[in-house]
């Protein structure tokens, strides 16, 4: 499975674990990177918001609060209706 993020990022999975990739521009050809493995989608998804939170180019706290909601906003819209269910899951203390 492929999800989507934006233009820069998707989560896959194998089976075994899901995978945040960064598209990586090479030789006149677009590649997936691996930057970093979970056991879960919820865990994918928290770790790449974090990520891009950290890679904004903020100065200010009042930038970096502009940067979350921004991030906040493109991940939620990722959400299609059986995602919301996977993250649910964990809520309830079920999934990891």
């Amino acid at each position: 499975m492929i999800v989507p993020i934006n233009k820069q990022y998707r989560i896959i999975t194998d089976p075994y674990q899901w995978i945040v990739q960064k598209k990586r521009a090479r030789k006149d050809k677009d590649n997936w990177e691996s930057v970093t493995y979970h056991p879960t989608f919820p865990s994918a998804f928290q770790s790449l918001g974090e990520l891009m939170v950290r890679r904004s180019d903020a100065a200010t706290l009042a930038d970096a609060l502009v940067d979350v909601e921004n991030v906040t906003t493109t991940l939620s819209q990722v959400l299609a209706p059986e995602f919301g269910e996977v993250l649910k899951v964990k809520k309830r203390g079920r999934a990891n």
